[in-house]
């Protein structure tokens, strides 16, 4: 029978706020906002959750401008266009300059680039001439957050159905 009190089997209770928060970002990049909530809803207190945010960022652990940037390129490279990479960064609770700031990065071409790779990769040349496929690569890349002059742009007006 295992000993309780080895240190191997420490009680979750036991752990710091900063332990905590070490583990969480061992798994996978963090938001400041994030790491808060989840601090909190561990039973964290205030102090010590803003203690613990301070730290972290202090030794470079959590830098939401470089988690943005990090982000917003996976994105881009999965098709996402600029307001598809704003809602998704907003959701990971980054602030609102934090991501504007990284899509100014970015420019139209960029834009225009990543969505003639989506459509690329979903539609052939030829398949693109037909008005119902047509409508719907126009509608693709109205969900992915492209912008109605990039979409245009890239297939000529809204079709008739989008």
């Amino acid at each position: 029978m295992k000993n309780p009190q080895s240190p191997i089997h420490h009680s979750q209770s036991s752990l710091t706020p900063l332990d905590y928060a070490y583990g969480l970002l061992a798994r996978r990049a963090h938001s400041e906002q994030e790491l808060a909530e989840k601090l909190s809803a561990k039973g964290f207190t205030a102090a010590a959750v803003t203690r613990t945010v301070a730290r972290l960022k202090t030794q470079g652990y959590l830098d939401d401008a470089r988690l943005a940037a990090d982000r917003a390129e996976r994105l881009r490279a999965s098709g996402f266009g600029p307001e598809g990479i704003r809602a998704k960064l907003a959701q990971k609770g980054l602030a609102s300059e934090t991501v504007e700031q990284t899509l100014e990065a970015s420019g139209e071409d960029q834009e225009r680039e990543s969505a003639r790779r989506l459509l690329a990769s979903r539609f052939a040349t030829a398949a693109l001439k037909e008005p119902q496929i047509r409508a719907r690569a126009f509608r693709l890349l109205l969900r992915r957050g492209y912008s109605q002059e990039v979409v245009e742009s890239l297939l000529g007006g809204a079709p008739d159905d989008a």
